[in-house]
């Protein structure tokens, strides 16, 4: 009789049965280790359970040994679609549709659970509980900051001593700060939804064509990105930015097989060059159209946004940091722990831990390796319906005909250019099929940017809008523009034009 293998799929939630590869598909790569995922999807799940509970007190359905939020089928990792709609209806005004748009590429929202619906009282102190936990993102971020940069010194000096009882007190402080990174990332991107909603509302009461104003002022102040592509060019090994030319999410990305799924990153030095600024800034021409307290609500909110957008770069960055350390350091470990080099990405991050009290629990890679190699020979679809429970893997289907959208304003025309390729001397749109911070470096050059994946919050959509050039996502085929066809594109009403081929 032949032995089934294990499965490394996570437990379905008994409710929420839809899920996305939504934002995860722009940024992760396609299929992720178990290490990976121990270190990426269990973070967030505790993050996104603890968030929820601060807002809602004890829901029954955050409760229980499954995951809620996330899910991980086919060693691929998936958000749990309709976990994060019904979260969406806990907030007054709120809709699961603006949860899609921001994060799920516009796709349909899963029918509402009328059962499991919050009051209106909750619903209201959940609001104003978001507003508070957002109000402290600075302080947040300026602690973890310090924490994540001794973490790095730490490893310097471990690396360079050679000491593995020194390695392992980092593989020992990292563990919190990375929880950190990833709770301040959810609370961000939580809260970009609703402060967005607001925002979009208030405009369309304020000012004509309010839509597009949101787009054309919603931009972070500074993101993080350019310092840490600054700090990358001096190749210090040890330094800030050395994690943008390995795969963010991915830190077995040097173990086969899980080097074929990473997504590698081009470090690009930074130019130095600033992002273009337009000759009259447009907050500053709204002013003069508008009466001085609509000019100064519109402008707080355009702010505050802002803010809060560029919280949510500097977080998955810190997170990313973090991650780049245990990338260093799992290998180095698990030598002196007497581990099979190809066995640790398929053991979870406690598991390592403890196999220094426990050298046993190096025995369960073996059954995941074998689960792992079938579940990569599967091929994954973006959107999952699991709501019959029989284990059948079956596409989710929105009725909605996906379409391309602009997430930053504005009219770009120029010669295509994927982000791995060299800058002509010509205007230039960047095509890609999603796109993340490693791209920073190049939009001082680029006319505008054209992706297959994205959404209204995206991070591709926050940078652009930060270097104040066009983008439209969704646009099927865009990485396959042969480089130096001729593309014109609208930021705000997503029109694209493929105007010739050189």
């Amino acid at each position: 009789m032949t032995e089934k293998t294990a499965s490394v799929d996570t437990d379905l939630h008994p409710y929420f049965r839809i899920y996305s590869a939504g934002n995860f598909g722009e940024v992760a790569p396609q299929r992720l280790s178990p290490m990976s995922w121990s270190l990426v999807g269990d973070p967030m799940e505790r993050g996104t359970r603890k968030l929820a509970q601060r807002l809602w007190g004890r829901p029954a359905w955050t409760e229980g040994s499954h995951y809620v939020f996330v899910g991980y089928f086919g060693c691929r990792p998936y958000h749990n679609l309709a976990a994060y709609c019904h979260l969406s209806r806990g907030i007054p005004g709120l809709s699961a549709n603006d949860v899609t748009d921001a994060y799920f590429e516009g796709i349909d929202s899963p029918a509402e659970i009328t059962a499991l619906r919050s009051g209106r009282t909750r619903r209201l102190s959940a609001a104003t509980r978001l507003l508070r936990e957002l109000r402290d993102i600075g302080p947040r971020l300026r602690a973890l900051e310090e924490r994540v940069a001794e973490l790095e010194w730490a490893l310097r000096a471990a690396t360079t001593a050679n000491s593995p009882i020194a390695l392992f007190s980092v593989l020992r402080d990292a563990k919190p700060v990375l929880e950190e990174a990833w709770a301040v990332h959810i609370l961000t991107t939580s809260g970009c939804v609703p402060i967005r909603a607001l925002q979009q509302r208030v405009y369309g009461r304020l000012a004509r064509h309010g839509d597009e104003i949101a787009h054309w002022l919603t931009r972070p102040r500074e993101l993080v990105w350019d310092r840490l592509h600054t700090a990358a060019a001096t190749m210090d090994p040890f330094g800030p930015g050395d994690f943008l030319d390995s795969s963010f999410y991915e830190v077995a990305d040097s173990s086969d097989p899980w080097q074929d799924y990473a997504v590698r990153h081009k470090l690009a030095a930074n130019s130095g060059t600033q992002a273009a600024v337009a000759p009259i800034e447009p907050s500053e021409a709204l002013a003069g159209m508008l009466s001085p307290w609509r000019s100064r609500t519109v402008r707080s909110l355009a702010v505050a946004v802002g803010e809060v957008m560029a919280g949510r770069e500097h977080s998955k960055s810190l997170a990313m940091r973090t991650l780049h350390i245990y990338r260093r350091l799992l290998p180095e470990l698990a030598g002196s722990l007497g581990v099979d080099p190809g066995h640790w990405p398929y053991l979870t991050i406690r598991e390592f831990t403890d196999l220094a009290t426990d050298p046993g629990l190096a025995a369960r890679a073996l059954p995941r390796i074998a689960a792992c190699r079938v579940a990569l020979g599967t091929p994954m679809p973006e959107h999952l319906d699991l709501s019959d429970g029989d284990g059948t893997i079956r596409p989710w289907l929105s009725e909605s005909p996906q379409t391309h959208r602009g997430v930053a304003p504005g009219i770009g025309v120029g010669v295509a250019m994927t982000p791995d390729g060299e800058l002509p001397d010509e205007p230039v749109i960047i095509v890609c099929s999603s796109a993340d911070a490693d791209i920073a470096p190049l939009l001082p050059f680029a006319e505008g940017v054209l992706s297959e994946r994205g959404s209204d919050l995206s991070h591709i959509a926050i940078l652009a809008r930060e270097y104040g050039i066009p983008c439209v996502v969704g646009y099927p085929g865009a990485a396959s523009l042969p480089a130096g066809t001729a593309v014109s594109i609208n930021g705000s009403t997503g029109e694209v034009n493929i105007l010739d081929q050189s």
